[in-house]
């Protein structure tokens, strides 16, 4: 028997909290919030009855979302309902619903998005993207003239293909 699955639309009441279990594995925590949000009569939008839950991501894909998503955002999000069990401070135990989140991503009905290839580490992609809209050179020697790829110790497009210093259209490899 597996375990009930949830699929919807929610927002992300926090940002993602990555943190790494003593095996080095990253751990994403994250509270999400569905809702049945719908017009009235007067065509105002109105909240209906809400449903919050705590979500857990695990890996690469922690990583990534601590990297794309944050607070406040619509996400997409697919996954697998269990019990969490734990002991208050003061003895009692407790339990609750959880979400295993197999996939998450943002909503595209009132934001865009611009995808990009995560690096193999997962690090950086938020620093590299921040670089990037204060100007900053970004680590893509595809992304950067000639002069300055070489200049940040990457090939100048010159050299590619070209063989006589000027561009081609022939990729480096």
């Amino acid at each position: 028997m597996s375990l009930p699955t949830l699929n919807g639309t929610a927002r992300l009441i926090d940002n993602p909290d990555l943190r790494f279990s003593a095996q080095g594995t990253a751990v994403v925590k994250l509270r999400l919030a569905f809702n049945a949000r719908r017009k009235d009569d007067n065509g105002q939008w109105v909240d209906g009855d809400s449903f919050f839950i705590d979500g857990k991501v695990f890996g690469q894909h922690a990583q990534n979302l601590a990297d794309t998503l944050e607070r406040g955002m619509e996400v997409v999000v697919s996954g697998r309902l269990k019990t969490e069990k734990w002991e208050t401070r003061e003895g009692e135990k407790r339990s609750g619903p959880s979400l295993l989140v197999d996939s998450i991503g943002p909503s595209l009905r009132f934001a865009t998005a611009r995808v990009e290839k995560a690096g193999g580490s997962g690090s950086g992609q938020r620093d590299a993207r921040q670089a990037a809209q204060r100007g900053g050179a970004a680590e893509d020697p595809w992304a950067t003239s000639g002069a300055a790829a070489e200049a940040a110790g990457g090939q100048s497009s010159g050299s590619w293909g070209g063989g006589s210093g000027g561009y081609s259209d022939e990729p480096p490899f």
